[in-house]
Formats: structure tokens, C-alpha cells, sequence
């Protein structure tokens, strides 16, 4: 009996077919088209493209129902999609989330199959129809799906925010309108996100992910800075290469006048960030300074932020700020607080990384044994090692050596000290 031939899969015959189309172009093709002809070729592969992604998405609901994920010991249906291709978790689960979003209305699958839609425009007209009733689906889905063909992504958005026009009262689309709005506006401000690292090179990099309408500030702001009839961020040393360079220089400067007067207080202290150099380098010396925060700078550049509002010179030396207090006051005063934030550099118990903003002033003899409030018998402690120190009693002191804090257990003779101390600080301001 003759072996009974199968036919392959319809599925598995396109995507043979699109790689050997794809195949088939020579190379430099796009070198012999104009400009006219390789935009309007550029645009009809994103219709391709969106074709190719209607399929992938019903691939992956298709997934997604089987469970083939957990029988391939996947953690999830988007895992294992990202581990068959690509490696992005990310977009992988984005296909998930849309198939179910796009999946569940018709016409919108319809007009992404037909490369009549984006997958963003597709997702966001599936997400729009999950509040809309099901006897109103068809007309709003309709309304939003002519929308998308001639609006942008933002603005198909706040269309889609507007669905119930297409069916209910202007009041109560209205006021759907803004509860929509409120509720992604709480989930932004839960996943806002703000990081930033040392790349040890001079420069710190970093991420964010913030409500759209503070972004919209912040772009303002630094495109207000960054416009090119701006001459000042074309510096001899650092002129703007590109529009990202541009940009991050204008970030630069926006921090350099940020203002810190109307922020929260942290630990008794505003978030202001002082500046420590000797008085020769103020008058044009050449000698590097200390920010409070550890972050050593140029003697020009330590002028520059002396000048500059809200950012605190401290300069030895020259004429001190009145730190002393006495038994006038309880309290350390928020000058007092930023003078043991220079000197001290965070908490001082041995090993403690915590900075000055985390920590609190300790009174090294205590209020109540008629301790004075000066800057000599101050010391900052966070929280933890606050109540460590009080609760087994550790003795505290200014080393007469150098003016560090120094701390040790009732009954040893050795005297520890914080780790930061051996990195070089700047000894502490003078008192008059």
C-alpha cells in the first residue's frame, strides 16, 4: 500500500515563502530606488509587518490556551516565545497581553490582519472596548478603528478615552473620560521608577520611568534650555555634537538650578548640597573641592556652583556660619545639620553607608547630662544605629587628632571609626 503523502501545514508554507521572498532582493536594492519610491516601499512593509504580527499574535493565544509554556518549562507563555526568539521578555509579553486585548474584537483582528492598523492602534482599541457594554461594542469599536487610520498613537489614545461618545451622554462620557484618566494616572505614579549610577568615568547614568504629565514638564524644561539659539551650552570644551548631547547638557544645567528651598526636609536638613573648599580656591587657586555628598570637583568648577543659588559655599578659612548653639536650644539647627553633614559625611557608626539625609543629630554628651548643642559634640547617626548606640551604650567622641568621630563599647580601649574617613574627606569647617 502506497504511503499516503501529507500536505505541510499552510502556516508552515508562509513563513518558508516570506524567507525566500525576503531572500530573493539583491543586494543594494534600496541603493537604486529614489527617495519617493523608498518611503512609499517603507510604509507598505509596515503593513506587512503588521500583517505578520496579527498572525503572531493569534500564535501566541494559541499558545497561551494549549499550555504548552508550563509542558516546556516555561515560566510563562511570553518566556517562552522570548526563548525561541529575540530573548525580550518584555515584548514577548506584550504579544501575550495584545492577543487577548485584540483577540477579543473582531473587527480590530480584521483590520490588523488586513494591515489596515498598527499593533499599537490595534491594542489600543481592544483595551478601550473592555468597559464598553456588549449591545455598544460594535459601534464604538467601528468609530475607533476609522479613528486610527488617521490619528496619531497619543492622540488615538485620549480618543479612545472619549469612546462613550460614540454612544452615551456628553455628562457621562465626561465623567468616564476622567475616571479613566485618574486610574492611569494612579498606576503611573505606582510604577514610577527613578535610578542612578556612578560609571566611575566622571559621569553617572540612569533611568527613569515617571507620570506622563510631570514628563511633560521635564521636557519642557529641558528643551526650553536646549534650544539652539541658546549659546551658552556651546562651551569650548563641550560643544553639543548631536540633539542627544545637546539635550543632556541642557539636564546638566537644569540641575545646576534646580531649586531645593520648597522640598521636604530630610533628616532636619533641606536637600542642599554644599560645596568645600579653602578659601584660596575661591580667590582662583588651583584646588579641588568636596560636595557634601563625597563627589570631589575642579577649583573652577567648585567657584561656578559657589555662585550659583542654593548651593551652600562652605569655605574654610574664611568667615564660619554660627554653628554653636550652646544650651540655648535643644535641637540641632539646619545649619548645624549641614555642617555635620560635611564633616561627617553620613552615619558615622563603623561600616554604616547611610547618607546624611537618612540620618538624625546625636548629641555625643547627652541633652540631659546638660549636653551642649554645638557642632563639637554633634554627630550623625541613622536611625538604626541610633537606637544600637543608645541601647549598649557606646561612647562617642571628636578624635583630637583630625575632629572625626570616633566610637567605641564601654570597656575597650580601641577607638573605631566610619570606613569613609580613610577615603580623604575634608576636615571639617572651622568655628569662630
Amino acid at each position: 500500500m502506497a504511503a499516503e503523502l501529507v500536505e505541510p501545514h499552510p502556516l508552515v508554507v508562509c513563513a518558508a515563502e516570506l524567507h525566500r521572498v525576503i531572500d530573493s532582493i539583491p543586494s543594494g536594492a534600496w541603493d537604486s530606488l529614489d527617495a519617493g519610491a523608498a518611503r512609499a516601499v517603507v510604509a507598505d512593509l509596515s503593513r506587512v509587518q503588521a500583517r505578520v504580527q496579527a498572525q503572531q499574535l493569534r500564535g501566541a493565544a494559541r499558545l497561551e490556551a494549549s499550555g504548552a509554556a508550563k509542558a516546556a518549562g516555561a515560566t510563562s507563555t511570553g518566556d517562552l516565545l522570548a526563548g525561541d526568539f529575540g530573548g525580550d521578555r518584555r515584548a514577548a509579553d506584550r504579544f501575550v497581553r495584545a492577543s487577548k486585548q485584540v483577540g477579543s474584537a473582531s473587527a480590530t483582528q480584521a483590520a490588523l490582519d488586513a494591515g489596515e492598523v498598527s499593533l499599537g492602534q490595534a491594542e489600543i482599541v481592544g483595551g478601550a472596548l473592555a468597559g464598553v457594554p456588549d449591545h455598544k461594542r460594535a459601534l464604538a469599536e467601528a468609530a475607533l478603528i476609522r479613528d486610527a487610520k488617521k490619528l496619531s498613537i497619543k492622540d488615538l489614545r485620549r480618543r479612545a478615552d472619549r469612546v462613550r461618545d460614540t454612544y452615551a451622554p456628553k455628562d457621562e462620557a465626561d465623567a468616564a473620560e476622567n475616571e479613566t484618566i485618574q486610574d492611569r494616572e494612579r498606576r503611573a505614579r505606582a510604577s514610577a521608577k527613578f535610578r542612578m549610577w556612578d560609571n566611575r568615568d566622571g559621569t553617572c547614568s540612569g533611568d527613569f520611568k515617571i507620570p506622563e504629565a510631570q514628563a511633560d514638564r521635564l521636557k519642557a524644561a529641558v528643551d526650553a534650555i536646549a534650544a539652539p539659539r541658546r549659546a551658552h551650552l556651546a562651551d569650548e570644551d563641550a560643544r553639543p555634537t548631536d540633539t542627544a548631547h545637546r539635550m543632556g547638557m541642557a539636564f546638566a544645567d537644569l540641575c545646576d538650578h534646580l531649586p531645593t528651598d520648597g522640598l521636604p526636609s530630610a533628616g532636619g536638613s533641606g536637600a542642599t548640597v554644599t560645596v568645600t573648599l579653602d578659601l584660596e580656591a575661591l580667590r582662583g587657586q588651583l584646588r579641588a573641592a568636596t560636595l557634601s555628598t563625597g563627589t570631589r570637583v575642579s577649583a573652577s568648577q567648585a567657584r561656578q556652583l559657589a555662585c550659583r543659588a542654593r548651593i551652600l559655599p562652605a569655605v574654610l578659612g574664611g568667615t564660619s556660619l554660627p554653628l554653636d548653639l550652646g544650651r540655648t536650644q535643644r535641637l540641632f539647627s539646619p545649619t548645624q545639620r549641614i555642617a555635620l553633614a560635611m564633616r561627617d559625611g553620613g552615619c558615622v557608626f563603623p561600616g554604616c553607608d547611610r547618607p546624611p539625609p537618612w540620618t538624625e543629630a546625636h548629641h555625643i554628651t547627652p541633652w540631659s547630662d546638660d549636653g551642649p548643642t554645638d557642632l563639637s559634640d554633634g554627630a550623625l547617626l541613622c536611625p538604626f544605629h541610633h537606637h544600637v548606640v543608645h541601647d549598649h551604650g557606646w561612647q562617642l567622641r571628636i578624635s583630637p587628632d583630625d575632629g572625626t568621630v570616633e566610637l567605641r563599647l564601654p570597656g575597650h580601649q580601641h577607638w573605631q571609626r566610619n570606613h569613609r574617613y580613610r577615603s580623604g574627606r575634608s576636615s571639617p569647617p572651622s568655628r569662630q
